[in-house]
């Protein structure tokens, strides 16, 4: 008897414990939920997620295909298991299917991540959700892509207006307090120093491996005063080889062993990598500290003044008395886009490692992309610098040639302190595609 008594009470724990776990797993990940999108007279069905706050809105790309069919925007998707990418072919024919058709909300716990995807051939970098026949992408997303307007009505309605560009006045989502979230925005020529938009630009912000844009500069002026030679080969010390092992690190060095600097210049600038920062670093002042005072001197001997910087590679560091505070390099978004400006008159040729897509270094051993979003999803943005720490959040500075009428100029964006990667990148295309429309309209 009791031995029943045990394994009634132990199917009963079993059975609680379940009736617990069932609830807890669907917080694991995102269910869908039926909108009602407008398209003319016409209304669909559309399946959407809100990723973590209601209005954060993803949408069905199947679903979207079907309600633009036969319109200006209509585009068709499709998912190709030979190189695991979705594929977007924008105005080339017409959807003939749905999901609508079979199992249309039978998609549950999906994750966010940046999934493969290419458009019309190029691919881009967004982060997504998929399942094996669909793709959802957040709205903002959608709309840049297929450069269409969506308006909500409500928080289960959209109207899609496939006549009309998407093309959203910075000022007007100033207003509206969408660039209230970031540390800095601002986006100006390069050439004449012109701002066209900025908010928050003048207040010192951690920068993180932004950073590495002055360790560019001061390893190409030392190259430039004849203290080394861009062809010299760098030996890896016992610092920069430990730093590489550790969480912070993404290239294996190992100490002593030499390595080309176009390849650590690479690798420092594509890849992010901090070891072959502070390799370069230690090549051309002797220590890291001797290299850190140098970035302060040439800070201010560019009128930098909100500069501030503790290590070459924008890792944070921790001072040396008794109260170690966790100390960040910090710089305002206004400054940060006169250093890009010098950096682009001065060395242009910075632009020819941070316009890559992707980067193969045979010394180092080490295969990278660019993680800068802009230079896959924009034709012409030529660099420069992604950034993130858990303080500074996700941060850019980018650039892009345009057209003006005495030849080209250089537009140079900077974003700083982005919740996520995902807010970073589709603040960054929203205002590189608004300033690259802004002169293609000076030119008409």
């Amino acid at each position: 008897m009791k031995t029943c008594r045990r394994l009634l009470s132990l199917l009963l724990c079993l059975l609680t414990l379940l009736c617990v776990a069932v609830p807890a797993m669907a917080d694991d990940g995102p269910l869908p939920y039926a909108m009602t999108v407008i398209v003319g007279e016409q209304s669909f069905r559309v399946r959407a997620y809100s990723e973590s706050y209601m209005g954060n809105l993803y949408l069905s790309l199947s679903d979207l295909a079907f309600a633009l069919n036969g319109t200006e925007k209509q585009f068709q998707i499709h998912y190709s298991k030979s190189n695991s990418a979705f594929s977007i072919t924008t105005g080339q024919g017409a959807y003939s299917g749905s999901s609508q058709d079979t199992g249309w909300m039978g998609v549950a716990y999906l994750y966010l991540q940046q999934n493969r995807l290419l458009v019309n051939g190029k691919e881009r970098r967004n982060y997504t959700y998929c399942t094996d026949l669909d793709m959802f992408m957040n709205m903002i997303d959608v709309q840049l892509i297929l450069d269409l307007e969506i308006e909500p009505l409500d928080e289960l309605t959209l109207v899609l207006h496939p006549d009309r560009p998407f093309s959203p006045d910075p000022a007007e989502l100033a207003a509206e307090g969408y660039f209230d979230a970031y540390n800095g925005i601002l986006i100006g020529d390069a050439d004449t120093g012109e701002i066209l938009f900025s908010h928050n630009h003048d207040r010192a912000v951690p920068i993180a491996s932004i950073t590495k844009l002055m360790s560019y500069l001061l390893i190409r002026e030392a190259a430039d005063a004849g203290e080394i030679s861009m062809d010299d080969t760098i030996a890896a010390s016992t610092k920069a080889a430990v730093l590489s092992w550790t969480a912070d690190g993404t290239i294996s060095l190992q100490t002593g062993k030499e390595y080309p600097m176009f390849e650590m210049l690479n690798a420092m600038l594509l890849a992010s990598s901090n070891e072959c920062t502070l390799a370069l670093a230690e090549h051309v002042a002797g220590s890291e500290e001797a290299f850190v005072e140098r970035m302060n001197q040439r800070a201010g001997e560019l009128e930098l003044r909100s500069a501030r910087f503790y290590t070459p590679h924008g890792l944070p560091s921790y001072g040396m008395g008794p109260v170690r505070g966790k100390r960040q390099n910090c710089m305002s978004a206004l400054d940060l886009f006169k250093l890009c400006r010098y950096l682009l008159s001065e060395h242009p040729e910075i632009t020819e490692i941070t316009s890559q897509q992707l980067c193969r270094m045979e010394e180092l051993d080490y295969t990278t992309y660019n993680s800068n979003p802009l230079v896959f999803n924009m034709d012409g943005v030529t660099g420069l610098k992604t950034g993130f720490t858990n303080k500074a959040g996700s941060c850019l500075a980018a650039s892009m040639p345009v057209p003006t009428e005495d030849g080209q100029h250089n537009l140079v964006l900077v974003v700083l302190g982005a919740e996520a990667a995902e807010q970073r990148n589709q603040a960054a295309e929203l205002l590189m595609r608004w300033a690259q429309r802004l002169y293609t309209d000076r030119l008409s």
